[in-house]
C-alpha cells in the first residue's frame, strides 16, 4: 500500500516539482525591493508545480514503451501504477494547477499557465516525433516558469536575465539528454538529433547554446552582479558547463551523457543560488 502511495509522489519527479516552486519564487522576488505578500507567489508556485507534475505524469504515460527500454525503474514500467490511472492523474493535476491561477487574479499568469499546459500535453504526445522542436519547447516551458513568477509580482525586468539563461541552459541539458536516450529512441524509430546528426554534431549545437548562455551572463554585468568574487564564480560556472560538453564531445557515449545530464540538474540550482547571493 505504501509503495502504491509513494508512486503518486515519485511520478511527479519530486526534485523537479520542488525546482518549479523555487523557480516561480525566484522569478517573483529576484532583485525585488518592494514588500510583497508571499501568499500569491506561493499559490502561483504550487499551481505551476501541479501543472508541471501533470506534464511529467503524461510524459511517462506516452513514453511508456521508451521507458521500458531506457528507464525500467520508473513508476509505470515497474508496475506501481497503471497507464490508465496515470493518464487521469496527469490531466487532473494540470486542471488543478490552472484552477489555482484563478486565485491570483492576474490574467497574464493564467494565460501563461494555460499555454504551458497545452505545450506540456503537446510535448508528452508528440515529443519523439518533432525532432529539435521538442528541445525548444522544453526550454520555453522552463524559462516561462521564471516568467510566470515575475508576472505575479510585476518583476519582469529583474527576472529577465535568469529567464534567458534558463532557456539556453535547458536547451543544452535537453540535447545532452537526447544523447543519453539514444538507444531507446533508436529502438522506437524516434528521430531525435543524435539519431539524425550523430552524437558529436549534436554536441556542437549544444556548444552554440552554451555561447548564448555565456553572452547572456556577461550581459548581466554590472546590473545583476558586480563584485569580483561573483564574477570569478560565474566565470568558473560557465567554464564547467563548457568542459562538461567537451568531455561528451571527446567521448560521446550514452553513459557519459547520462552522468552529465544528472549533474546538470544540480548545476542549474547552483546557478540560481549564485545569482540570488550576488543580487
Amino acid at each position: 500500500m505504501l509503495r502504491k502511495v509513494s508512486a503518486y509522489i515519485r511520478i511527479l519527479r519530486p526534485l523537479n516539482f520542488l525546482f518549479v516552486i523555487v523557480a516561480v519564487i525566484f522569478g517573483a522576488f529576484y532583485k525585488y525591493s518592494i514588500p510583497f505578500p508571499i501568499l500569491l507567489p506561493l499559490v502561483g508556485a504550487f499551481a505551476a508545480a501541479f501543472i508541471s507534475g501533470g506534464g511529467y505524469v503524461l510524459n511517462d504515460y506516452f513514453d511508456y514503451s521508451i521507458d521500458v527500454i531506457n528507464r525500467q525503474d520508473r513508476v509505470l514500467p515497474s508496475g506501481l501504477m497503471s497507464k490508465d490511472v496515470a493518464r487521469i492523474y496527469g490531466y487532473m493535476l494540470i486542471v488543478l494547477g490552472v484552477f489555482l491561477t484563478l486565485f491570483l487574479r492576474n490574467v497574464w499568469a493564467t494565460i501563461i499557465a494555460v499555454i504551458n499546459s497545452f505545450l506540456l500535453v503537446l510535448y508528452a504526445m508528440k515529443s519523439k516525433h518533432i525532432h529539435f522542436w521538442k528541445n525548444l519547447l522544453v526550454a520555453t516551458i522552463t524559462a516561462s516558469t521564471f516568467l510566470f513568477g515575475s508576472v505575479i509580482t510585476e518583476n519582469l525586468n529583474n527576472a529577465l536575465l535568469v529567464i534567458i539563461c534558463a532557456f539556453f541552459y535547458t536547451l543544452i541539458r535537453e540535447i545532452v539528454k537526447d544523447v543519453s536516450d539514444k538507444y531507446g529512441d533508436r529502438a522506437l524509430l524516434s528521430k531525435t538529433l543524435p539519431q539524425i546528426w550523430g552524437n558529436r554534431k549534436t554536441i556542437l549545437l549544444a556548444f552554440l547554446f552554451w555561447a548564448g548562455f555565456v553572452v547572456t551572463t556577461i550581459w548581466g554585468y554590472p546590473e545583476f552582479y558586480s563584485s569580483v568574487f561573483f564574477i570569478i564564480i560565474l566565470t568558473f560556472f560557465c567554464l564547467v558547463i563548457g568542459i562538461n560538453l567537451l568531455i561528451i564531445y571527446v567521448k560521446p557515449t550514452v553513459r557519459i551523457a547520462a552522468i552529465s545530464h544528472r549533474f546538470m540538474k544540480l548545476h542549474m540550482l547552483l546557478f540560481l543560488i549564485i545569482l540570488w547571493m550576488a543580487q
